[in-house]
């Protein structure tokens, strides 16, 4: 990973395979093609079977444009995020190298993604944070998963076993100062460790045990308050999200919150069973001691509720009057998107999850529950409607109505029953992630029409002044009953928020009974 001091950066992924492993690749996912393809021509009559024939060997020019081919089909790279393309494929007899780049506009989208840094090496963190030390230094700090240690203990087994040889190095703006990676020269620091080099493995081992800290000089590198990957991977790039550019204000009138329920979670450890405490609540997945109290926000009248972020409590106290909490820790802050579509109309509420320390043995309730929230809402839309869009459709479709230079290009269409799905790429201003997109299936004005749609955001990037929003849209038809219904015209939706406000949301919850 090569990082530049306007926060851009570029993901270099160099892989060798062993011919026969990337040739067994290509046969699965020529298999999957095809089945796929007889998904979506149900209705037409199957063909005999045929005598399957024995697959000639592939040339290597023919490998080369089966991989592209793939990559493409699958969209394996462009759902990481970035803008990617593969550099170049060396075919051999017996291997195949293939070196791949992905290029991120700023860091909050390369710590967003923070996994493709090491999907490949073999080595796997739940964290990584960039911050600036007392010093004005860059301070990066990688953070094992918690309870890894049953893992850590069979990874120099795995490695041996799949003959794992692998580097993760990073490049940054300014010289490396200080590493607890093995290697540093200049701007670079990095680890490489081969499973048939037995003293290589033992520095690696050590990275899943605790922390590792980089400092290195800023290099120009803007960094006003820390960013963590795994904050930002709770608020993905996906339309609707908040705007980082509307200013924060005290909220108005308007917002009101009610309780749905509450659970209590209680871990006990038996004699001689606290030693695997990390062990187990990482592998098991068990919640942690304490009390969590899910609720429903309501915006304001007339305003639709897009997302909300920051839910933290700020107090809390038990029927007798003792307090629970006194504010929760911050790295507990998160996205929520607000969905809507189809005959639900747009969204005026979303669910929240709160967290406390577990209440007294004999407390009988949460007597008061104070918290705060950001909430982004819009009041107005600018709305553009597509009718009868299908696989015929113009390629490219002008957005400037909701959102001057903007415009929409679809990649792929089909239609199955009552389920549409649809690729496509937004183009125009950073604030095309504001777009949201529903559909709408057969006539309008039926009653008995309802649909639903889901948006799933495949990558966002900016070259050129110009960014690009990779989507891949799901809608279903159903009847008044719930049945899946046959699907009529599709209508595509697009509408783009006016009079939006982010605001800091207090609100109380009173009187909930533990029992």
């Amino acid at each position: 990973m090569t990082l530049k001091a306007d926060g851009s950066s570029v993901i270099s992924n160099e892989t060798t395979m062993a011919r026969a492993q990337v040739e067994q690749h290509i046969k699965v996912w020529e298999r999957y093609q095809r089945r796929a393809g007889a998904d979506d021509d149900e209705d037409v009559p199957p063909k005999p079977a045929e005598t399957p024939k024995e697959p000639k060997p592939l040339t290597d020019e023919e490998l080369v444009k089966k991989i592209r081919e793939q990559a493409e089909s699958q969209s394996q790279m462009s759902q990481y995020g970035g803008e990617a393309k593969i550099e170049s494929i060396d075919v051999k007899s017996n291997t195949v190298r293939t070196v791949t780049t992905m290029a991120r506009a700023t860091l909050e989208e390369l710590l967003r993604n923070s996994w493709s840094l090491w999907g490949q090496s073999g080595l796997s963190f739940e964290n990584l944070r960039f911050e600036k030390d007392t010093n004005s230094n860059l301070r990066v700090t990688l953070t094992p998963h918690s309870g890894n240690a049953r893992w850590v203990k069979s990874a120099r087994q795995n490695w041996k076993l799949t003959g794992t040889s692998a580097e993760l190095r990073f490049v940054f703006p300014g010289k490396v100062l200080s590493s607890g990676l093995p290697g540093t020269e200049g701007n670079a620091t990095w680890i490489a460790f081969d499973a048939k080099k037995e003293e290589t493995l033992g520095p690696a081992l050590k990275l899943l045990e605790g922390p590792t800290v980089i400092t290195a000089e800023l290099g120009g590198l803007k960094l006003d308050a820390p960013l963590e990957s795994k904050v930002l991977q709770r608020q993905p790039g996906r339309g609707g999200q908040e705007n980082p550019e509307l200013p924060i204000t005290d909220a108005g009138p308007g917002f009101t919150a009610e309780a749905l329920n509450v659970t209590i979670t209680t871990v006990h450890y038996f004699p001689e069973g606290a030693k695997y405490r990390k062990e187990t609540e990482s592998a098991l997945g068990y919640q942690p001691t304490g009390a969590v109290v899910q609720a429903k926000l309501f915006a304001p009248k007339g305003r639709t509720l897009q997302s909300v972020s920051g839910v933290r409590v700020l107090k809390a106290v038990d029927d007798k009057g003792r307090p629970i909490a006194a504010g929760a820790q911050g790295d507990e802050s998160f996205e929520s998107t607000v969905y809507s579509g189809g005959s639900q109309g747009p969204g005026n509420s979303t669910q929240v999850q709160l967290h406390l320390p577990l209440p007294a043995s004999d407390a009988q309730s949460i007597e008061q529950l104070d918290a705060e929230a950001i909430a982004t809402t819009a009041g107005n839309w600018k709305e553009l409607t597509v009718p009868k869009v299908s696989a015929a459709t113009t390629n490219e479709i002008d957005l400037s109505s909701v959102l001057p230079g903007a415009k929409m290009v679809l990649r792929k269409f089909s239609r199955m029953k009552s389920q549409t799905t649809m690729e496509a790429e937004i183009k125009g201003p950073p604030s095309i992630r504001q777009i949201e997109l529903t559909t709408r299936v057969g006539d309008s004005n039926d009653p008995n029409e309802r649909s639903m749609a889901h948006a799933s955001e495949l990558g966002f990037t900016t070259k050129d002044n110009v960014s690009t929003r990779k989507f891949h849209l799901q809608s279903y038809s159903y009847s008044e009953d719930g049945e899946p219904d046959a699907a009529g015209p599709l209508t595509v939706v697009v509408r783009f928020p006016e009079d939006q406000k982010r605001e800091r949301v207090k609100f109380t919850l009173k009187g909930l009974d533990l029992f």
